[in-house]
């Protein structure tokens, strides 16, 4: 099999970001960011990857400090620590919102791991091999520059974006926060105030018209941030209702073309048919009904109103409309 070494997925939430990491699972590579780790998923690294690790991170007298510790406990543990190091510092690089999502410390801690003073002159092609890095945003406004020129010059990693009907990923977000997945909402600390306030909301009429409303709802300016990656032509796009297949309300024939463009996206020569039948699966951690046109059972007509009002532009640049 042939493939890229680095790959990035940008999933827009609750368009299908489980569905992208079984695809990219099934292609060998193990997973960075948004979801949620597993035995399965994280990558695991020789001492030879964590010394590389390690170069990037410490200064030359803290790296050679590490290299004492080979062969020991510690120096698995400590490897473990720069590892994450390196995630939370392309987590900020990459503009990822990290202290709302995860807290200050989790910031302030990594910094503080870091002793190179050349490591935010690293390049993405820096970072080990074998991983797809997955998130739910890639803002141009908040992502460094370095990595978009390094991107633009060299066109690695290859970047798919994944999205699906700005009405169903709504309706999906909040299912999501009112805890209706297997595991409920996830560890991003911003989701406890909005499941709060969906809670308060009698009626599914109220709740899609104050997510519809406040521009600081999860996921309401996604698709408008996105925008870039839908036209640009390196990007390779993917629909949630055409890769979710049979099992989700789609159809084989679109699924089996989603999974082609994403195998010829990253030089793969894996066959479509084998990838696509182990794409979904519903014991994901954030899976509830996995189908497409949910939205129609829940949008009122004032819902439907308000929608297109604010939104509407939006369906016709995404083909929903």
């Amino acid at each position: 099999m042939t493939r890229e070494p680095r790959a990035m997925v940008i999933s827009l939430q609750k368009s299908g970001t489980h569905l992208m990491q079984e695809l990219m699972l099934e292609l060998g590579f193990k997973m960075v960011g948004v979801p949620r780790p597993a035995p399965h998923t994280v990558p695991v690294f020789d001492e030879e990857q964590s010394r590389a690790i390690a170069a990037q991170v410490l200064s030359k007298l803290d790296y050679d400090e590490f290299l004492e510790l080979q062969g020991t406990e510690a120096f698995a543990e400590r490897a473990q620590e720069l590892w994450g190091t390196m995630v939370w510092h392309w987590q900020r690089q990459l503009g990822q919102r990290v202290v709302n999502r995860y807290g200050r410390t989790k910031y302030e801690y990594a910094e503080g791991l870091a002793t190179n003073p050349h490591l935010s002159y690293s390049r993405f092609s820096d970072t080990p091999p074998g991983l797809c890095w997955i998130f739910h945003e890639l803002d141009i406004e908040r992502v460094d520059g370095t990595f978009l020129s390094e991107w633009v010059e060299t066109a690695n990693p290859p970047l798919i974006f994944n999205y699906r009907d700005p009405r169903d990923a709504v309706v999906s977000m909040i299912n999501f926060l009112e805890g209706r997945t297997r595991e409920g909402y996830g560890n991003f600390f911003e989701a406890d105030i909005f499941s709060a306030i969906l809670a308060s909301k009698p009626t599914w009429e109220e709740k899609i018209d104050y997510a519809l409303r406040d521009r600081s709802f999860l996921g309401r300016d996604q698709f408008e941030k996105a925008l870039w990656l839908l036209n640009h032509p390196k990007v390779c796009k993917v629909r949630y209702e055409d890769l979710v297949g049979p099992q989700g309300g789609g159809s084989r024939e679109r699924q089996l073309d989603a999974v082609n463009r994403v195998l010829r996206h990253l030089g793969s020569d894996r066959d479509a048919e084998e990838v696509a039948g182990r794409v979904y699966n519903p014991d994901s951690w954030s899976f509830y009904k996995g189908r497409s046109g949910g939205w129609q059972e829940r949008f009122t007509a004032r819902n439907l109103a308000r929608f297109n009002e604010q939104f509407g532009d939006l369906l016709e640049q995404y083909g929903y409309e």
